[in-house]
C-alpha cells in the first residue's frame, strides 16, 4: 500500500501543470507554424483560386462562365481595367509582389525588338503548350487563311514554349515551327518563344503559357484569341466580330468574381444614354486558375501619353458562342445547328471525338492543315 504524503501530492501537481503547459505550448507552435505555411501557399498560388473555386456560374451560358487570365503581378492581362505603366519590368514594387488587384500598380516595359517585329496595332493571336503538330499547323492554316480573306490588317502572333527551340519534342515539330517561320513575312506571324520554366507551374498549359507572355503584347490596341486547332469559316464575320466595340465600362477591380459579374449585370439593367454597350462582348476578369483558356477573348489596351496602358478582357456574349465561335459538336438542338453559319469552328478533342472527326468541318480542316504543312503526317 503506498502512502501519499503532502510532498507526493505536490509533485504530482506540479507534473501536470508542467505536462499541460507543454501541450499548450506545442499546440500553438503547430497553429503558428501551419498559419505560416498558408500564407506562404497564398503568396504563391493565385489570391482568387478560393473565389473562383468557390463560385458556380449560373447556367444558360451567361458571361459570368467566362474562363481564365489572372495573373500575379508579373504579367498584364489580369483585370478587366488595369493600368500598366512602364518601368524596369520587376512586376513589382515598394509594396508587395502582386499587382493593382492587391493594392498598387505594375510595372512593365514593352521590349523594343518586340515593337519592331510588330507591324500593326491589332493583333489574332493562337498558341500552342503542348507538342501537338496538327496544332501547330492549323495556327499556321489560320494565318494563311486571314492573310488571304480577312480585311483587317493584323499580325498574327504565335505563343510556344521557348524549350521546343533549345530541345524539340520531335522532329515533325521542328519541322512545323520552321514552316511558320518561313511564312513569318508572307502572313505577318510574329512567333514568341516563351520562357516557361516555373518550379511552381510543372504541367503546361495555354493559361501559363499566356501568362508569361503577356508583357510582350501590351503595345498591341486590340488583341482577338480564338482556340486551336479550328478551322476559319467565314473571316468576315471574324472580322467583324473583331472590330465589335465592348463595353466602355467595366467591372470594379476586386478579388471576386462573381460580385463584379453581378456588378456588371446590374449596370447592364439601367445603362446610361451616353455609355454604348457592347453586344457582343462582355468584360471580365480571367485567372490562372484553370489550365486551359476560353474558346476566344478579347484584350483592348488604351496607351495614355505618359506611357501607362489600361487594359480589359472580354469574351463573347451567349450568342456569339452559340453561331459564330462554336465548336464542331455544336451544343444546341439539331435543327438549329444546321441552320448555323459560323465564323470559326474549334475542335475539342476530348469529348466526342469519334463525331468530331466525322463532320464535314474536320474533314475540311483536316485536309487544309495537310496541305498547307506540305504532306506533313498530322495525324489525327
Amino acid at each position: 500500500m503506498v502512502l501519499l504524503t503532502s510532498s507526493t501530492i505536490s509533485v504530482a501537481i506540479s507534473s501536470s501543470i508542467i505536462g499541460l503547459f507543454t501541450f499548450l505550448l506545442f499546440l500553438s507552435g503547430y497553429v503558428l507554424q501551419q498559419q505560416s505555411v498558408r500564407g506562404i501557399q497564398a503568396a504563391i498560388s493565385p489570391s482568387t483560386t478560393t473565389a473562383a473555386s468557390r463560385y458556380s456560374p449560373p447556367l444558360g451560358g451567361s458571361p459570368a462562365a467566362a474562363y481564365v487570365i489572372v495573373n500575379q503581378g508579373k504579367d498584364a492581362f489580369y483585370t478587366p481595367d488595369v493600368v500598366v505603366p512602364d518601368g524596369d519590368g520587376s512586376g513589382e514594387s515598394g509594396r508587395g509582389k502582386f499587382g493593382k488587384a492587391f493594392g498598387n500598380p505594375i510595372t512593365r516595359p514593352v521590349a523594343q525588338d518586340v515593337r519592331e517585329r510588330s507591324r500593326h496595332k491589332q493583333a489574332y493571336l493562337q498558341m500552342i503548350s503542348k507538342p501537338n503538330m496538327a496544332d501547330i499547323c492549323s495556327g499556321l492554316l489560320f494565318f494563311k487563311t486571314l492573310a488571304s480573306k480577312s480585311d483587317i490588317p493584323s499580325d498574327k502572333v504565335f505563343l510556344y514554349p521557348q524549350s521546343w527551340d533549345l530541345h524539340s519534342p520531335t522532329k515533325g515539330i521542328a519541322a512545323v515551327l520552321n514552316l511558320l517561320r518561313q511564312h513569318q513575312d508572307e502572313y505577318n506571324i510574329v512567333l514568341h518563344a516563351i520562357d516557361m520554366t516555373d518550379p511552381n507551374y510543372r504541367s503546361p498549359s495555354n493559361t501559363r503559357l499566356l501568362s508569361k507572355a503577356s508583357h510582350k503584347l501590351t503595345h498591341y490596341e486590340k488583341i482577338l484569341y480564338v482556340r486551336s486547332p479550328g478551322i476559319l469559316a467565314n473571316s468576315t464575320k471574324l472580322d467583324d466580330l473583331f472590330l465589335s466595340p465592348p463595353p466602355t465600362s467595366s467591372p470594379p477591380s476586386s478579388s471576386s468574381y462573381s460580385s463584379s459579374y453581378w456588378s456588371w449585370r446590374n449596370k447592364r439593367k439601367a445603362p446610361r444614354d451616353d455609355e454604348p454597350q457592347s453586344e457582343t462582348w462582355v468584360p471580365t476578369r480571367l485567372s490562372t486558375v484553370n489550365p486551359d483558356l476560353p474558346y476566344a477573348f478579347l484584350v483592348t489596351m488604351d496607351h495614355a501619353p505618359s506611357g501607362g496602358v489600361s487594359i480589359r478582357t472580354h469574351v463573347p456574349v451567349p450568342s456569339v458562342k452559340q453561331s459564330l465561335i462554336v465548336p464542331a459538336i455544336p451544343r444546341i438542338s439539331p435543327e438549329k445547328a444546321a441552320d448555323l453559319r459560323p465564323a470559326y469552328v474549334f475542335f475539342e478533342k476530348d469529348r466526342d471525338v469519334q463525331r468530331e472527326r466525322e463532320t464535314g468541318y474536320y474533314r475540311e480542316w483536316k485536309e487544309q492543315v495537310r496541305a498547307v504543312c506540305e504532306g506533313a503526317d498530322v495525324g489525327d
